[in-house]
């Protein structure tokens, strides 16, 4: 029964973590929710938009929609912020902390003391080192750990290829005349590549070629990423004593209206084009794909996971054709995956952070794939002789 919960504990804004919040609020919880400052600007923003989505999106034949923005903005109102490293005395046997997970902007690694007891919750561990975000705090004493596990069975590709991997699309787009269409998450993902290519502006490499953010709501949590620059790493702070902004650079355009939008269908010339979704399956980006993805000389590039049974997924695998609404689009482009943009902490990162604890705690794995699971409590005992448990869903565990 929702109206019986008293608070809920938000580790960060991706809205696989805050996405059933206001469906939460609708069932009848009324109880505070716990995030940073950071998260509450960000989830207040992405569950808007996730409400509008519905709105517009679900007919009548289709499922009842999860929420609606009043829902979202009644949640919105439940939010408590709780700055990193300040301990609240929840109740008299419960005390609260955030640190900084690295992950994206504003998450949170959740210690947790109950009575005698301490619970570290992980959240989404940040793949460090990254550019922008500072690494996941390392937390000495635990008696339970609840771990996530997203790439618990692999090792990401270098950070520095991200720049190496855009350079080099960038150029052929340039020689070619030709687009890139690159899907991305309206959160974190796009101000990396924002980043990024501010960097090799910086650098003098990048050529001359208009960038083109298709996405009103990734400018508006890039908008909010300039407020909380506080945040970042120290990297991060030296480069904004040389350029205030590293979000923008020349070239950038912002594009807003949906008349704008379908004016880069006939797009011709060099350009970068990146807008949502990330797994290519809703927003702007199907649009490009279409009217792109026939010229072999243009490039798809995918910065992030695409989950199976996705248009990105299907693209990414080989898909020559693909069904985008009611038409079928060639594909001809060139199609890649760049896998030094992730988010998620790799398997080496995780036993990194793991073994930062000073104790030996019981290590649950969640937020994972079941071989990555099972993968990574093996490592966990080989290489740090904890215990583990892997949680089967609606599972309850009495400690």
């Amino acid at each position: 029964n929702p109206a019986e919960i008293d608070f809920v504990v938000l580790t960060h804004a991706h809205l696989d973590h805050c996405g059933r919040l206001p469906k939460l609020y609708r069932e009848g919880f009324r109880g505070k929710i716990y995030c940073t400052p950071a998260t509450a600007e960000l989830a207040k923003t992405i569950l808007t938009d996730a409400a509008q989505i519905q709105e517009h999106g679900v007919t009548e034949e289709q499922i009842k929609i999860l929420f609606d923005r009043t829902d979202a903005n009644n949640t919105a109102k439940l939010f408590r912020k709780l700055d990193y490293t300040t301990p609240l005395q929840i109740t008299p046997k419960i005390k609260l902390r955030l640190q900084d997970a690295g992950h994206i902007l504003g998450s949170a690694l959740v210690e947790l003391w109950l009575d005698d007891k301490k619970i570290v919750f992980s959240g989404d561990l940040g793949n460090s080192p990254v550019p922008i975000l500072r690494d996941p705090i390392i937390i000495k004493e635990a008696d339970y750990v609840v771990c996530e596990s997203t790439y618990g069975n692999r090792l990401h590709a270098p950070i520095k290829n991200r720049e190496n991997d855009l350079l080099t699309a960038a150029l052929f787009a340039k020689q070619h005349n030709a687009q890139i269409i690159i899907p991305s998450f309206a959160l974190e993902r796009t101000q990396d590549l924002l980043y990024t290519f501010n960097l090799l502006k910086n650098q003098g490499k990048f050529p001359n070629i208009p960038v083109m953010l298709d996405s009103p709501l990734a400018s508006e949590i890039t908008e909010i990423y300039r407020k909380y620059t506080d945040l970042f790493d120290d990297d991060f702070q030296k480069q904004l004593s040389t350029d205030p902004d590293l979000f923008d650079f020349p070239g950038l355009r912002l594009i807003s209206t949906p008349a704008e939008s379908k004016k880069l269908n006939t797009l011709t010339g060099a350009a970068v084009i990146i807008a949502g979704s990330g797994m290519a399956d809703a927003g702007r980006i199907p649009h490009h794909i279409l009217h792109h993805a026939s010229n072999p000389d243009n490039q798809i590039i995918f910065t992030g996971y695409q989950v199976p049974g996705t248009l990105g997924r299907r693209i990414l695998d080989g898909a020559k054709r693909v069904k985008i609404y009611k038409y079928f689009a060639n594909i001809r482009a060139r199609v890649t995956g760049i896998e030094s943009f992730s988010a998620h902490a790799d398997q080496a990162s995780i036993l990194k952070w793991l073994g930062g604890f000073t104790t030996k705690p019981m290590v649950f794995i969640t937020h994972g794939e079941d071989d990555s699971r099972a993968i990574l409590a093996t490592k966990i005992g080989q290489q740090l002789k904890s215990k583990t448990y892997q949680p089967k869903l609606q599972e309850i565990i009495s400690l």
